[in-house]
């Protein structure tokens, strides 16, 4: 059985403390992100269907100032639109960073439970012929150890 590595790659200290300093670089740049608790989700926020009814409402306001009451803000919607479109191709740009690291970590993943589970069965095998290895590979086995079933009330186990 042939054992193909989708991935052989290192990062080097250096690199990834360089690419951490870009990181804190971008976010500097963008000192108006917040981060809001997950317990906030009372906000209505935008989809991609929101995209036309924001864009209108706010043609609206500007071709009828009028017609909005004394607290409504065009300006303030303006702006938040504006920043909607300039943040959009920031959070693609990054969205795709995002799924690149995931895939890679997937992959490297992968090929390190693959490895990892040839040299378990490698040294499984060389442990009958070498005592010093048992202890190791009973540590290993402790991944694949079940836990015995939960017993009832009247001692019957439940599955």
């Amino acid at each position: 059985m042939s054992n193909t590595n989708r991935i052989s790659a290192v990062l080097p200290e250096a690199d990834k403390a360089a690419t951490l300093a870009l990181l804190e670089q971008v976010k500097s740049k963008l000192p108006f992100l917040i981060s809001t608790p997950s317990t906030e989700s009372t906000n209505r926020v935008m989809g991609p269907k929101s995209v036309e009814y924001v864009n209108l409402c706010l043609e609206g306001a500007k071709t009828y100032p009028n017609k909005m009451t004394g607290d409504f803000d065009t300006p303030e919607l303006e702006r938040d639109v504006a920043l909607i479109n300039q943040l959009w191709s920031v959070r693609i740009a990054v969205a795709d960073l995002l799924d690149k690291i995931d895939d890679t970590m997937s992959a490297a993943s992968s090929d390190a439970m693959n490895a990892s589970d040839k040299a378990y069965r490698l040294l499984k095998a060389a442990s009958n012929e070498d005592g010093s290895m048992k202890d190791l590979v009973n540590r290993i086995a402790q991944r694949y150890k079940r836990k015995p079933p939960k017993k009832g009330n009247n001692g019957d186990t439940t599955v």
